[in-house]
């Protein structure tokens, strides 16, 4: 019998077969004869299978895939996703990201879990592993609020498909681009501070060389300084792990 692999999960080691009979085989890896095609097997292979009856339906016996060399294409998630643990059932790793990505929002956990997408988004992951909540305090004046956060390990997630629109180069370079993407970022953190200390220099100047006019004038120069003056963070969502 002749069919296609119409589900396969590698972490249980077994799949489905729909037979061109139209019925639905299981199989597991081990009835693979050439052991060296157990590695090529993804959904959307053809595949050739003794059937076999069983009590609990049919199973599928001494399988082959069928020109095994042509599966070289891979297919990736629809959707971003998110998984606590360092695997995503039914899917493969393809790149393992040397990087943890931050979000945070002080509205909800939700907030904050968009933006920890957002930034994994950002350097081109389609998923996070070992995702984490926790949180932290701010405070402004007297008043402390809570602030959301999540962590987690970036990825490239795909499965072997011998329909897949997508090679094995295609979906590398995870890293090369996060480390691009720091660099650039930490020089902007940079530059923020130095214009922050300039601004402040020219207030302490000008406060200086203003001692013994109206206090309003200086006290209007601190305020510029406390509008302007500040610095931005622009790397801090993004760190080697």
């Amino acid at each position: 019998m002749k069919g296609t692999i119409k589900t396969y999960l590698p972490e249980k080691k077994y799949g489905f077969i729909k037979g061109d009979d139209g019925k639905d085989y299981f199989f597991h890896e081990s009835e693979f004869r050439d052991k060296s095609h157990i590695g090529k097997i993804c959904e959307e292979a053809f595949v050739n299978f003794d059937q076999q009856a069983t009590p609990k339906g049919y199973k599928a016996k001494n399988c082959s895939l069928i020109n095994p060399s042509e599966v070289l294409t891979f297919v990736t998630p629809d959707e971003f996703i998110t998984s606590r643990s360092n695997s995503v059932r039914g899917w493969d790793i393809i790149e393992y990201g040397h990087w943890i990505v931050h979000g945070t929002s002080s509205d909800s956990p939700d907030a904050a879990k968009r933006d920890v997408i957002d930034s994994a988004t950002r350097i081109g992951a389609n998923a996070l592993i070992n995702l984490e909540y926790y949180k932290t305090t701010g405070s402004s004046g007297n008043y402390n609020y809570t602030i959301h956060n999540f962590r987690g390990r970036p990825v490239t997630l795909a499965k072997k498909n011998s329909k897949g629109k997508y090679h094995s180069d295609e979906l590398s370079g995870l890293n090369q681009r996060a480390e691009a993407l720091k660099k650039k970022l930490v020089e902007q953190t940079k530059a923020s501070k130095r214009k922050r200390n300039i601004v402040w220099l020219v207030v302490a100047v000008l406060s200086f060389f203003s001692l013994g006019t109206e206090p309003i004038f200086i006290i209007g120069l601190i305020i510029v300084g406390f509008i302007i003056g500040h610095s931005t963070d622009y790397d801090h969502w993004l760190e080697r792990a």
